[in-house]
């Protein structure tokens, strides 16, 4: 007892205690409880303990007595006579509940605690039954808290104010994260069915803390002037912390495809297609993949199997995808379909996929509601490495000083002797990149992303149970793709680098290639980049395709082309605006390439007539 008092004397400040205490007796057991507390103002915290002195009538060497939980028999504490001593003397000290009362708690300045509310006492035969005990602490300066309070909703019409249309989020967390002289702590409030929510901060020693919403909002909801990632302040309480979430449109559909880098004759592999809504309104529709005839389907081996299958082409049937789910960042629909190239590719050849997806009402932005990839056929390549695009010219990734944006793509593949139940990747983004601008574009798996700082974020992968190469090679892959903006005004010379680490499980990290991208003068690089960006749709199309490019060049003209698979001409026109249409209700129905030439430059696609 006097060691105990000794070590809280020397760190905390002990006062009485107020007790409703009873002797306790059964047979030959008497018991009598004591108690010992103190506050600390520092820690803003109480603590206390409580013990009893037993004295056993008729003891005898080998006694014991034992102190249990009456409702769970948890031994709590327990001494045998060792010495024959008779009468027997001891004491035991038991648990108080709860352990710690914080200043917050604390009631008419007293800071209350509870034995186990329901104790027995056991020696041989003798039993107390129903052992209750209540104390307190004297709080004589307990520390000042404070209130913060908001809401969080869907402000529909960007006017930063709750009203009419817009949509409250229930259950979404917000944080505190508090700085204090002598410390830190975050504490954490919900929003209700209206969208509002309130939370307890301690204001004694406090110097600055931070409010914000739960990570996955951050990938949905741009940072606005309404709705900023997070508030600072520095006094309490504060009212109004509103978190007034806006989409970047209430329906846009878009589709896209990912599989590995390169793919191998014979060698099963698997596409990863998709289509997601990126706005907060219902979307539901059709997805359909138009594959190449060299890559063989197998539905049995692959995830959400397709709804029907005509020859080449595979659809589904996808409902209700929207942001506003407890899915949260990016509501998708996925599907792994399991191919496996013929026995006729060559490396060289490339496979070629079609995706598009259709919506049962309007699209803001039907542009990016088709997709084509190309996979390259080769015998062997590094599967964990990072892709960006546009990927520049020469060793230096040289790209003009006007491009705004960078498209990022990390592929996994589980090379191991066994399965990885979890993996996360690592990305840590350039300097001259704006990290809340992140948006993700694909992912080959369910995925759920967090910041680890504010240029730091990690793509984790819990249970996605990914085979290892050996045993399952065509499901050993998995990919996740994202988009990021430029800083505004780089300068010439300025380098973009990137690079990612890839955890499996608890191994050590594997470390991708460094992709490099280096600002410069478009007039240094015109004469080398050919490549000409533009989008047509709809694909597959009926009776004319839509090609838009951002830009023409000027004094020049575009030349659109139509090409057999067999490269034999059969279509040409000239055009001079930036949107055309090209008919191809004569054509019979099959896959196509369109070339489209603009000055020096040209890019070729494939398509498919329906």
């Amino acid at each position: 007892m006097k060691k105990i008092n000794s070590l809280l004397a020397l760190f905390l400040l002990v006062f009485s205690v107020n007790s409703r205490a009873q002797m306790y007796t059964a047979g030959d057991i008497s018991a009598f409880p004591s108690f010992g507390g103190s506050h600390d103002s520092t820690q803003c915290m109480s603590t206390a303990f409580e013990m009893y002195q037993f004295t056993i009538a008729n003891s005898f060497l080998g006694d014991s007595i034992i102190v249990k939980d009456q409702n769970t028999g948890m031994v709590m504490a327990a001494a045998e006579n060792t010495t024959g001593q008779n009468p027997w003397n001891v004491s035991l000290n038991t648990f108080s509940m709860p352990p710690v009362v914080p200043d917050n708690q604390v009631f008419g300045g007293m800071a209350l605690f509870n034995g186990f509310t329901m104790m027995k006492f056991i020696s041989g035969s003798d039993t107390v039954f129903n052992v209750v005990s209540t104390f307190s602490v004297p709080v004589p300066n307990p520390c000042q808290y404070g209130n913060v309070s908001g809401k969080i909703y869907i402000d529909n019409n960007s006017d930063c104010i709750y009203n009419t249309g817009d949509v409250a989020l229930n259950a979404v967390p917000a944080m505190a994260a508090a700085t204090y002289t002598n410390g830190s702590n975050s504490m954490y409030g919900y929003s209700n069915a209206t969208g509002d929510f309130t939370m307890e901060l301690q204001q004694s020693w406090l110097t600055t803390y931070d409010v914000s919403i739960s990570s996955n909002y951050q990938f949905i909801f741009p940072s606005t002037t309404c709705s900023p990632f997070s508030y600072t302040y520095t006094t309490l309480p504060q009212s109004n912390v509103n978190f007034s979430l806006q989409c970047t449109s209430n329906l846009d559909v878009q589709c896209s495809a990912h599989g590995p880098v390169n793919v191998r004759p014979n060698i099963p592999f698997v596409l990863h297609a998709y289509v997601n809504n990126t706005g907060c309104d219902v979307a539901s529709g059709v997805l359909k993949l138009i594959k190449d005839p060299h890559a063989i389907y197998n539905a049995s081996l692959s995830s959400n199997p397709a709804n029907t299958v005509n020859g080449d082409t595979l659809t589904w049937n996808y409902t209700n995808l929207t942001n506003l789910t407890n899915n949260g960042y990016w509501n998708s629909f996925l599907s792994g379909v399991h191919l496996t190239p013929d026995n006729t590719v060559n490396t060289g050849d490339t496979l070629c996929f079609s995706l598009s997806a259709t919506l049962l009402t309007a699209d803001l932005n039907a542009s990016n509601n088709q997709f084509n990839i190309c996979i390259p056929v080769v015998n062997s390549y590094d599967p964990n490495i990072k892709e960006v695009s546009p990927k520049g010219i020469g060793a230096a990734g040289n790209i003009p000083n006007t491009t705004s944006q960078l498209n990022y793509v990390i592929h996994f593949q589980n090379t191991g002797s066994a399965v990885a139940y979890n993996i996360h990747v690592d990305d840590t983004l350039d300097t001259d990149v704006d990290p809340k601008s992140l948006v993700i574009t694909g992912s080959s798996h369910n995925m759920s992303p967090v910041w680890l700082s504010s240029n730091v974020v990690r793509f984790n992968f819990n249970g996605i149970n990914l085979p290892d190469s050996t045993s399952n090679e065509a499901l050993s892959h998995g990919q996740i793709a994202y988009s990021v903006k430029l800083k505004a005004s780089l300068a010439i010379g300025t380098q973009i680098k990137n690079k990612a680490q890839i955890y499996f499980d608890s191994n050590p990290a594997v470390v991708t290639n460094m992709t490099l991208n280096t600002i410069a003068n478009p007039n240094s690089i015109s004469n080398v980049d050919k490549d000409l960006t533009y989008t047509i749709y709809p694909n597959p199309a009926n009776a004319f395709l839509q090609v838009v490019m951002p830009t023409i060049l000027s004094g020049s003209t575009t030349e659109i082309a139509i090409y057999s698979t067999n490269t034999q001409l059969l279509k040409k026109q000239i055009v001079h605006t930036t949107t055309s249409t090209v008919y191809i209700h004569d054509l019979a129905s099959g896959i196509y390439f369109i070339q489209i030439k603009n000055g020096e430059k040209s890019s070729m696609k494939k398509f498919v007539k329906e």
